[in-house]
């Protein structure tokens, strides 16, 4: 009993050497004393129990090693799970508030940003100023040299961005080239002179390690928040923005510059820039974990007697130590009970029945797979009170052997301690206790003559002192388990949070460009792509950049939002709808056809996309092209973009195909 308490105890903390070492050596002990007690007395009255003793050890080793196996892999594993929870949870941090493809700030953590300025302005009375900035012509870099193209410029944008402005002030993605800026505690003169700083530094890049020819220039509007709402701020942004547009693009509205020309105003922030020496180079964001399967694989006849499922291969394991010690206390029974008349013969056949059934009946439903329906598979509480019951009525009815079967309950509590849940631990052990008490209340009344109460309430308390402390143990232990289990929930679903957010376009909820270029990849590698049947269409919606010009930014949102909508349910489940750039989308349609894309410009043609301006009806250009064998998926992208490129020429609102 005491050996189960102090492996039990220690076994999450004790190497695996130390743990064999305390177990070998309570069995060295355990076999000396055996041995010197059958010399002592060769044909003593012990022999027997000392007998039974070894073989109740002999049992409950296998039993403490298991489940002290057990016990020190949950411990790894929960360790191991709080480290990819952690990284998961950093990785999920830095996904939710930051852009995926340029490594800024997104949309939503700069509103959170702008509202939090906001409230303390409202507050302590000092402004701050937003710059909204949009790269000039962005949509030739991505027709004249393509989309690789046109993410390096956003990339490289984005880290000479980040090295100009100062910690304090914020820049953000806001849309597909547009970026938003904000500087706390900023004037509208000192934001202003701060945008020509990065003017200036944009100017001096070498744009040509991107691609032979390529300028970038960008145009930005400012606005000084000292009350109203966050909207209203960000429209008078906007419109700055539209009148920088429309005075010529490559340039800051409002100015302050004191009517200083344009290249003067030029030349002092690249003056100031260069005083703030070299532009460090922005870390790129980190990598989302990756989840790696295990799979076993067994033999033929490992199969026939364990299965495959290594969860039904563990119960099928904690089940044979089980029948073993009904195995062993049924050989008790045949050779050394019954021929010694020790119970009477209605007992000795309810505690063959008993043993028999609780020896086979596990293996039996387990392996079957019939107990899955249950929500404990192993059936431990059930097993364990089965078990209990035998033991309890065989110590009161037997004359030997007593101490071996209140090693056996201890044995039994210990072998739950892999399933148990807190609430069975500690009913399981209450009812054990409880059923000793009675026990020895009914020896004490009915014992005979030759019964010493005194002596047997003794070792009746140990053995309750010993079952109530294995009892603690296995609440703790399942409270534990549980919490485990708990834990790998939160990192599953941290991990599904973070492919979630690198796979799916924050504004409009469809697939985005990382996610398909795997599908592009996947079809690639499984063949698929290289089928005559598969098709890859490109859409582009009609004069959007007069949407934002016009309308406003915030229309343009509504209006990708709108029209991803009918995106989605204008397609089949087997197509892949992604966003492809600002307002660009790319349709993969295994097997499909122009029909498709056909119902969709009738459908986006009379669909009222945005709440703000009903009155605003948004057509879209499309170029589609089936994959030809042998050929990339790229050469098919450049296919489909020059038949996008027909189709607007042609006076767009169609879809013209390329085969």
């Amino acid at each position: 009993m005491w050996l189960a308490v102090i492996v039990v105890y220690d076994m999450r903390r004790l190497p695996v050497k130390q743990v064999r070492f305390v177990i070998a050596a309570a069995t060295v002990l355990q076999l000396a004393n055996s041995i010197s007690i059958w010399v002592a007395h060769p044909n003593g009255p012990k022999l027997i129990d000392e007998l039974l003793n070894l073989g109740c050890l002999a049992l409950l080793l296998p039993t403490l090693a298991m489940v002290s196996t057990h016990a020190r892999t949950l411990v790894k594993r929960r360790k191991q799970q709080n480290v990819e929870r952690e990284k998961a949870l950093q990785t999920l941090q830095f996904l939710s508030v930051h852009d995926t493809l340029t490594g800024l700030y997104n949309r939503r953590h700069m509103l959170a940003c702008l509202e939090q300025e906001a409230r303390k302005t409202a507050r302590f009375g000092v402004p701050f100023t937003v710059g909204m900035l949009d790269i000039d012509f962005f949509k030739r870099v991505n027709d004249q040299h393509g989309h690789a193209v046109g993410d390096a410029v956003l990339k490289r944008f984005s880290e000479i961005a980040s090295s100009v402005f100062e910690p304090l002030e914020t820049v953000a993605r806001w849309g597909g080239e547009e970026f938003v800026v904000l500087m706390p505690e900023v004037d509208g003169r000192s934001a202003y002179l701060r945008l020509q700083d990065l003017r200036a530094a944009i100017d001096q890049h070498e744009w040509n390690s991107v691609h032979p020819g390529l300028r970038v220039t960008f145009s930005a509007g400012l606005a000084t928040y000292r009350d109203g709402s966050i909207d209203a701020l960000m429209e008078l942004a906007d419109q700055a923005l539209y009148d920088a547009k429309h005075a010529g693009r490559d340039r800051i509205s409002p100015e302050f510059v004191n009517g200083e020309s344009h290249a003067a105003s030029r030349e002092m922030a690249q003056a100031s820039l260069s005083a703030r020496g070299p532009l460090p180079v922005l870390t790129p964001a980190a990598a989302p974990p990756e989840r790696r399967a295990i799979h076993a694989t067994s033999s033929s006849l490992s199969k026939l007697l364990w299965t495959d499922d290594p969860k039904t291969r563990t119960f099928l394991k904690l089940a044979s130590a089980v029948s073993g010690m009904y195995v062993f206390w049924l050989l008790v029974v045949i050779f050394y009970a019954i021929p010694k008349h020790m119970f009477p013969r209605w007992l000795e056949l309810v505690l063959l029945g008993h043993l028999t059934i609780g020896a086979i009946a596990p293996l039996v439903i387990i392996r079957s797979g019939w107990s899955k329906r249950f929500k404990d598979p192993i059936c431990m509480m059930e097993q364990c009170i089965w078990a209990n019951l035998m033991l309890v009525a065989a110590h009161f009815f037997s004359p030997i052997g007593k101490g071996a079967l209140l090693g056996v309950l201890c044995q039994v509590q210990a072998f739950g301690f892999p399933s148990f849940s807190p609430r069975q631990a500690r009913y399981s052990g209450t009812a054990v206790i409880v059923m000793l008490v009675i026990s020895w209340i009914g020896m004490s009344l009915w014992g005979g003559p030759g019964f010493d109460a005194a002596s047997e309430g003794l070792s009746m308390a140990t053995a309750c002192g010993v079952l109530l402390m294995l009892t603690w143990q296995s609440y703790n232990y399942a409270r534990s388990r549980e919490k485990n289990h708990q834990e790998r929930k939160e990192l599953e679903l941290a991990i599904a949070e973070v492919e979630r957010l690198t796979t799916i376009d924050t504004l409009t909820g469809l697939y985005n460009r990382q996610h398909l270029h795997e599908v592009l990849d996947h079809e690639t590698m499984r063949g698929g792509i290289g089928s005559p049947g598969l098709c890859v269409a490109l859409i582009d919606l009609d004069h959007f950049k007069q949407v934002n010009d016009i309308h406003g930014h915030q229309v343009g949102d509504e209006v990708l939002v709108g029209f991803a909508a009918l995106a989605k349910t204008a397609f089949r489940d087997i197509d892949t709808v992604g966003r492809w750039g600002g307002e660009e989308f790319l349709i993969v349609m295994p097997g499909g056809s122009q029909m498709a894309i056909d119902r969709l410009l009738a459908v986006v043609a009379q669909a009222k996309l945005s709440s703000q301006a009903p009155e605003l009806r948004v057509t879209f250009s499309a170029g589609l092209t089936h994959h030809r064998v042998g050929e990339t998926w790229a050469d098919t992208l450049e296919r489909a973009d020059r038949a996008l490129y027909a189709a607007k020429k042609a006076g767009r609102n169609q879809c013209i195909a390329e085969i």
